[in-house]
């Protein structure tokens, strides 16, 4: 259990502090745009940025201590899964961004896809699926890689 209590202070400040600096920027916000200072939309937009920023941040952190203190071969495993997958899934997502981006596919994707979406719908989309197939790659390449080396 010592092993892992680098791990278990980084989830504890990243997820408290979070929570702390989420409470405090409401209240911040509420007060400033009570006064008039700043426009509540504008507010809740710094403190949601901010706020999304540390918690990735804070995620990086989480990640680096539990690296450190999970075994050579369970590092093995996430580094090839990270590598192998997550490259393979970029190259899924990346074959959709070429097609999106010219040519004839391009008005065909937006005729097909692209029917009555805002802008930002388009690019949360975006990002889901380019997001998507890397973790799914990720997840194939960590199972394959544990089942090569539980067969013998």
């Amino acid at each position: 259990m010592r092993k892992w209590r680098p791990v278990i202070k980084a989830t504890v400040i990243t997820f408290g502090g979070g929570l702390l600096f989420a409470c405090l920027g409401g209240i911040a916000v509420g007060y400033a745009s009570s006064s008039g200072w700043i426009a509540p939309e504008m507010g809740e937009l710094i403190v949601t940025a901010v706020f999304a920023a540390a918690i990735m941040a804070g995620a990086l952190w989480i990640g680096a201590e539990w690296m450190r203190v999970i075994d050579e071969a369970a590092r093995e495993a996430h580094k090839a899964a990270w590598y192998w997958g997550g490259t393979a899934g970029m190259c899924v997502s990346g074959v959709g961004l070429i097609l999106s981006s010219a040519g004839p596919w391009r008005d065909i994707i937006a005729r097909e896809i692209g029917s009555g979406g805002s802008p930002i719908d388009y690019v949360s989309a975006g990002a889901a699926l380019m997001i998507a197939p890397m973790l799914i790659g990720y997840t194939v390449v960590w199972v394959w890689w544990w089942l090569a080396r539980m067969r013998g």
